[in-house]
């Protein structure tokens, strides 16, 4: 069950009930706001791409929160309750600080990283278009890695490109993100134990559009990761949740499958799939326990 402020949820509701001009309470979820302060804390190096371009991937950190106008620079600046829920932020002398209950703002401030685009190739320039990633409405999904913990993404709404007149980091161009908590997720890594292969694969797209030769290098419970074999070769357009058929050929072995696979993510040369069913006798049939066993066992003898 979702921890919201002393059993109640502000935002909205309150809005009717405030005096012209005031800004309404910012709806907030206490998990959440826990999970974001753990995951992108100030100083945390982190990765993100822009309007939702997976195959583009900057490295970026958040250097302040910006909480109802004011900045904070040091994780110090929160005071958390005994199971690390934030109680208040002091931004300022510790006499100045904003309860979680009068919370109307939360913001991420994150440098300008404009730069980074000319470091890219032109396909991908072409795919930020002229508009250039910090537009204000424009999307940045934000990924944090905490090693044994998980990963958490997050996608943000460039609220404000600004330049800060005073504090550590003054005269510099930095940008607002605004979070959209509800996209706040959490993969447990440690829950897929993901084991290495090598094995040749092809994928068919559903317009008839063939990739390049692939390799599969690693297998989990109902899930593969595919690389393209060839370099200098990017992975063909896929969309998260778009069907494709994988064929593994195992040669020696005389073992061919064709399974129906759905893109989870895709990057430039590798793209994660979730293996939905396989092939037999022209129909398509979802896998049982036995099944991916047989296939895992397969993959992993490949070539031995």
């Amino acid at each position: 069950m979702l921890k919201t402020i002393f059993g109640k949820t502000f935002g909205a509701s309150l809005a009717g009930n405030q005096p012209p001009g005031n800004v309404p309470l910012m709806k907030i979820d206490l998990d959440r706001i826990r999970t974001l302060i753990e995951f992108f804390q100030i100083g945390k190096k982190l990765r993100y791409y822009p309007e939702f371009k997976q195959d583009i991937v900057f490295d970026t950190l958040v250097v302040a929160y910006c909480v109802n106008g004011h900045f904070i620079y040091s994780m110090e600046s929160i005071a958390r309750d005994p199971e690390g829920y934030p109680t208040a932020f002091h931004t300022g002398d510790i006499k100045d600080h904003t309860p979680v209950a009068k919370l109307k703002e939360f913001l991420l401030l994150v440098p300008d990283t404009s730069d980074l685009e000319m470091k890219l190739d032109y396909h991908r320039r072409a795919l930020i278009g002229r508009g250039r990633q910090f537009n204000k409405g424009n999307y940045i999904t934000l990924i944090s890695n905490a090693g044994g913990r998980g990963v958490s993404t997050l996608d943000t709404e460039v609220a404000k490109q600004t330049v800060l007149p005073d504090g550590p980091y003054a005269h510099m161009k930095m940008i607002l993100l605004a979070p959209e908590l509800h996209t706040l997720v959490v993969t447990d890594q440690r829950k897929k134990s993901r084991t290495r292969t090598y094995a040749p694969v092809t994928i068919s797209l559903p317009d008839g559009q063939f990739s390049g030769p692939c390799t599969i290098v690693d297998i989990s419970e109902g899930e593969v990761r595919i690389r393209v074999r060839d370099r200098g070769t990017t992975m063909p357009l896929m969309h998260k949740g778009e069907q494709v058929v994988i064929d593994i050929e195992l040669g020696e072995a005389e073992k061919h499958y064709t399974i129906q696979g759905s893109v989870i993510r895709r990057s430039a040369e590798t793209c994660v799939f979730h293996l939905a069913g396989q092939y037999a006798d022209g129909k398509l049939n979802s896998f049982s326990a036995l099944d991916l066993l047989e296939l895992k066992a397969a993959l992993l003898n490949y070539g031995k």
